[in-house]
Formats: structure tokens, sequence, C-alpha cells
């Protein structure tokens, strides 16, 4: 089969397009294979409504979660997830790397350790922020997550008030809150209150879109498809693959195309069920599914904190990363959240009032814990009988407490900057899957592990994965920046190859 480019990626967020910028940059002929379109901005650009209720911009397609059909909070256009995500791009720690050190007997022993350190990633980390020009402030210690030695490439907005206040109030407490490493150029942001989960309208919080426009703007061998969906590889007698079979969602008619490499960037449910449709697939495609559990704790201040109406997700604190005095587990982040809009809240408080909704909105702050889910192959994607993928996921206990735990720091860290009460959420609904991972992960052992060291198939040796599949534990943070900065550790492997 005549070749069409080098390499085919599948899927436009952190890693593919990552991935396919940093090839292309190295002179490689790329092929970008996208499922969704490139999304237009409705009027208004912060239309709640068409960006939360109907999904515009969102996956269209139904997953059936824990057997209820369900549409996803998951990127559904062109630069995935980071078209919508909130841009914190936080390095984790360099014992992330070493899950047995802290997990031990509740973890396999082949995933004690990745098969990768932190200083495999320490120069990916370095190039990653630069290229999607992360904002952060060298001052403050983000201990015991790691940060950029030279500092970050662009300094963060200025903090709110109401963070401020929180800040003071729990350094007075003797914790080390700091500013959240943001994708987000501080010169173009107009500190929208509504950030995450929406469009960006001017372009300053960086995305996969941009990095593929620069691409192509530049005149890089970059060819990029969207609204065409790759339903399979096409694979030889040995498991290479030698092409993919490409629907295009427009027209409805069907081609193959063919290169020398495939790279899925499809996400951590796409990519195993695109591999699942292409073949006999091993015993751990599509299983380990993770995505962090995240705790919310919502304060209610006394007075207007104005955090409803302009940009308030700045903070956070990892000063119970690795435990508490009086709860020695690992629990993760804390990071400030955007107050919900008056539609998403009334989804949150069915029963209040309506009158009552916008003075509660006016004086809230919300939190967010990340609590590390720890990885379970009952924990699943799949293809159901009658043709829908099949989402399985529960938090085991260990979760649901560490969550709980964390719960009750968060409502004193905001109970020390004032706050009247706090109302705690276990985590979002179920149609939420952030930070999803774990479906696809690499290690030394074909039998615990689907890809090598290098992100490379044991069975389909021309075939690589550059998305959050690859984990095989979740880390404490959120994985996009390990992502992105695996996706360029991977392209310096497939372009020296080529």
């Amino acid at each position: 089969m005549p070749q069409d480019c080098d390499v085919i990626v599948i899927g436009s967020g952190a890693g593919g397009a990552t991935f396919a910028y940093a090839c292309a940059k190295a002179g490689k002929s790329v092929l970008l294979l996208e499922r969704g379109r490139d999304y237009r901005l409705p009027a208004p650009v912060h239309d709640e409504r068409a960006m939360l209720v109907d999904k515009r911009p969102y996956d269209d397609r139904q997953f059936v979660v824990n057997g209820f059909p369900k549409r996803l909070y998951m990127g559904g256009v062109l630069g995935g997830g980071t078209a919508l995500f909130g841009a914190a791009l936080l390095r984790p720690s360099r014992e992330d790397f070493h899950p047995g050190k802290h997990y031990g007997r509740r973890i396999p022993r082949p995933i004690w350790d990745w098969p990768i350190t932190y200083d495999d990633l320490e120069p990916h980390y370095n190039l990653a922020e630069m290229l999607w020009g992360v904002a952060g402030s060298l001052d403050d210690d983000l201990a015991p997550l790691q940060q950029p030695k030279g500092g970050f490439p662009k300094m963060p907005l200025p903090v709110h008030p109401i963070n401020q206040k929180l800040v003071s109030a729990s350094r007075a407490r003797g914790l080390r809150p700091f500013r959240l490493p943001l994708a987000i150029d501080p010169l173009d942001c107009l500190r929208c209150g509504a950030c995450a989960g929406y469009v960006c309208p001017t372009g300053a919080r960086s995305s996969s879109t941009q990095l593929i426009a620069r691409g192509v703007a530049d005149g890089l061998p970059l060819r990029v498809r969207t609204n065409v969906e790759v339903e399979s590889l096409v694979l030889n007698g040995t498991g290479r693959a030698k092409g993919v079979r490409i629907l295009d969602r427009t027209t409805g008619n069907r081609t193959v195309q063919s290169a020398r490499y495939y790279v899925l960037g499809a996400g951590s449910l796409g990519s195993p069920l695109l591999l699942l449709r292409s073949g006999p697939a091993g015993p751990l495609v599509g299983r380990h599914f993770m995505m962090h559990l995240s705790p919310i704790v919502a304060a209610i201040f006394p007075s207007p904190t104005r955090a409803d109406d302009t940009f308030v997700k700045q903070i956070g604190f990892a000063d119970y990363y690795f435990g508490a005095k009086e709860f020695p587990h690992k629990m993760g982040i804390v990071q400030s959240l955007p107050v919900p809009g008056p539609l998403m809240m009334a989804r949150m408080a069915p029963l209040m009032p309506r009158p009552v909704l916008p003075f509660l909105r006016r004086r809230l702050l919300p939190l967010a814990g990340i609590v590390e889910d720890l990885p379970d192959a009952a924990n699943r994607i799949e293809w159901g009988p009658d043709g829908r993928p099949r989402l399985h996921h529960r938090f085991s206990p260990y979760d649901l407490e560490r969550g709980s735990k964390l719960s009750r720091l968060m409502a004193r860290i905001l109970k020390s900057a004032g706050a009247s009460l706090c109302v705690s959420k276990r985590f979002p609904s179920d149609e939420h899957v952030a930070h999803q991972c774990g479906t696809l992960r690499f290690g030394k052992d074909p039998a615990h592990a689907v890809l090598d060291p290098d992100c490379r198939m044991f069975k389909h040796p021309n075939v690589f994965v550059v998305d959050g599949s690859f984990f095989p534990t979740s880390l404490g943070v959120g994985p996009a920046l390990t992502i992105i900065a695996n996706a360029l550790r991977v392209a310096s492997i497939v372009t020296a190859e080529i």
C-alpha cells in the first residue's frame, strides 16, 4: 500500500497535537485526523446554555456509564479537551513516578515504579512549558511538586482580592498556598468568570487548536482533517499497522490512508475503543481506567466575594499531597475553582428557591481536591453488544476515604479565610470524566502493560500512544502537562526512526 505520509496522528488533544507539531517541526510529514469539527464560537461567547447545558463543543457520542446512557463532558472539537480545559499545567512530584513507596500492596508490584523517571521527562517538561506558554511564579513554594529551575515562561495574573484573603489566612496557619501554573497569557486574558468548560474568546488560554494553527501557518508539513472518524487500524499478518479506515462524518464516504507510523491520541476512552474495534486486543486494553476523585467544597462568605463575575482559579495547595498529621495517606493537591454559572448552579441546588441563587453566587468561593484514584482492572471502557461504548467506573473505599478527609481540610482552609458555611460534594456528576487516564498503560513487561517504555504497542510495533492512556497510575496533579511532555519525548523517538 503506498504511503500518504510519514505519520498519521489520531486525535488533536494535548498529546496528539503536541506530537504532531513536534514531528512536523522535525520535517516529517504528518496527517492529523480529528473526529470533532473546527468549532466556531456562538454569540454571545459566554453562552452557558450552549456550552454546558447543550454541550455543543463536547463529544456528541452517547456512552453507557455504569448502565445509564450519558453524554460526557469530554472535548469533542479540534483541540480535544484543551479547547475547554482549566489550563492548570502542573508538574507532579518526583515520587509520583515511584507509587509503590506510598501505596505498597494497594497496587500490583509491577507498577510500583513507572518505566521512566521524573529525570527522563524533565527536559520535556521544560519544553512543554515554553511551547504552551505557562504562567507561574518561581517565588512560590510548590513542594513536594516539581517546578522549573529557571522559572516559568510568563508571569501570572494579579491575585484576586478574595484569593489574597485566602492566601494570607492560610499562611498564618502555616500552609504554603501557591499560584497555579496556568497556560493563560495575562496580556490577552479578559479575566472571565466563565473560563474552564468554555472555548476561550481571545485565545489567551493556550490550546492544541492554537498549536495546530501555528504549525500550519508556519508551513510545516502538517495536514489536518476534521469531522472524520478513524474506525479501525488495518493490520497485516505480523501485527504492523498498514493503514487506517476513515469515515468522513460530513459525506459518509469511507477511505483508507496509510503511513509508516500511527500515533493514537484520541484519549483514554477513544484510543482503546479504536484498538478494540481493530481486531483481537490484549486483555489489558481498555482496563484500569482512572479519573481523579475531585471532592468539591463550596464556601459561603458573609459578604460578596466577587468570584462570580471574574477569574478566580488561581490558587493551589500541596500541603496535604502526601498526607496530613492526622491522616498520613497521600491525598493530592487542592485548587480553587470558578463559581458555577446560574444554570449549573440551579442544577446543583434544585431545591433552592431561584431568587436565593444569585445571592449565594455572589458570596461563593469553591475549592476542589485532586485525589489520585488507584488503578482497578474492573474500571474499563469496552464496546457493548448494541454497538455503544460502555464505561464502568467506581471509586474504591480507600479513594472515597481520602476524598472525605481532604474535604474536611479544604473546609478548614476556607473557614480560616472567613467563610460562614461550607458545603461539600463528594465529586461532580458521572458525566464528568476530567483527568482520564490509564487504559493502555506502559511498562517493561507485556504481561502487565500494553505499551513499552517508549509508548510503542507491544503487539503493533509501528503504533504509538501519546494521550493519557499510557499512565500506570494517575499522579496527584492534573495529567495535561505530563501528557504534553511525554508526547514530546515520544516524538523525539519516532522522528529518530523515520
